[in-house]
């Protein structure tokens, strides 16, 4: 079976070896998780989400395990991309599997100078936009269509040798105006959805268990349905490739996302479980494409249909 992935793009084909990749902040700085399996094995790699410059976290609790999940709240992290770029990324294999980062900004300014400092930076292969910004105050720009076209375009006047994906955010959001509005402003891909928010409460203490808010975004095999819903609807709103996210926990999740309109997946609460999920999920969807008789997953894109 060839996991090979082939994704158009407007800087070239981006091939992958496999539609894996990990979601921002699930595999920490990568280097890490390179003592539990070969960091080669991904079809892409993406660490931590970044800033321009360095963070100062809330002391609130960032991650809470649920019964079907996850919650949620990173909030701003401590290395800025310059510091990446000097104590990670020379340690990264970035000559065999492309590396991309998660950008988060304040405002569209600063997501305009981010996306200029890596463009910089020839080990990385690839740029996603956290349409969450402005990260922090303000309203978001995906509210927007306008303002959200005019930040994508920054983004790829700024970056234009890099793979552009651009992230819809979680909540009650129209995908498909999302989707299009990126499309438009230069983005070759979208990531179809990002968590829905949520909330839990430690009945002993009266606290919320997370995020210094009370809340944080909620991820896991119970959010599936709604990712793979979130996947199609905007698959069939662009004309760029699509990367499915949200509760992944197999072989079968991964064939359904492609079934979807996927080209690639993102793997997010399943890295928090075990920190070799990707090793053991990679060995499992060789294993069940086989069994499955499917030679490429081009002949499975897109295929799932209404009865």
């Amino acid at each position: 079976m060839n996991l090979n992935v082939t994704i158009p793009s407007s800087i070239g084909d981006i091939r992958l070896k496999n539609p894996l990749m990990p979601a921002a902040a699930t595999l920490g700085n990568l280097i890490e998780h390179a003592g539990y399996f070969d960091l080669n094995e991904l079809g892409a790699m993406m660490p931590n989400s970044m800033f321009i410059d360095s963070g100062s976290p809330t002391m609130a609790k960032k991650i809470c395990k649920t019964n079907n999940g996850f919650i949620s709240a990173l909030s701003k992290n401590n290395m800025s991309i310059f510091e990446f770029e000097k104590e990670i990324l020379p340690h990264l294999p970035c000559e065999t599997t492309p590396l991309i980062i998660d950008m988060k900004a304040i405002d569209k300014y600063q997501m305009e100078e981010l996306a200029a400092s890596i463009e910089q930076m020839d080990r990385i292969m690839g740029i996603e936009i956290n349409l969450n910004c402005p990260y922090g105050p303000g309203t978001p720009y995906w509210r927007n269509p306008d303002e959200l076209k005019a930040l994508v375009a920054r983004v790829r006047a700024a970056a234009p040798r890099k793979w552009l994906i651009a992230k819809v955010p979680g909540g009650d959001i129209p995908v498909e105006e999302i989707s299009v509005a990126c499309q438009e402003g230069g983005a070759d891909a979208i990531t179809s959805y990002s968590s829905l928010n949520g909330s839990c409460i430690d009945i002993q203490t009266g606290a919320y268990r997370c995020g210094g808010g009370g809340s944080g975004g909620f991820s896991g095999p119970a959010f599936k349905p709604v990712g793979i819903l979130m996947c199609r609807r905007a698959a069939a709103a662009v004309d760029i490739p699509v990367i499915g996210i949200g509760g992944i926990s197999c072989a079968e999740d991964v064939i359904e996302y492609i079934m979807a309109g996927a080209y690639a997946v993102q793997v997010g609460s399943a890295n928090l479980s075990r920190p070799d999920f990707m090793h053991r999920l990679l060995k499992d969807l060789e294993v069940l494409a086989g069994q499955m008789g499917i030679s490429s997953f081009e002949e499975i894109r897109g295929t799932a249909r209404i009865e």
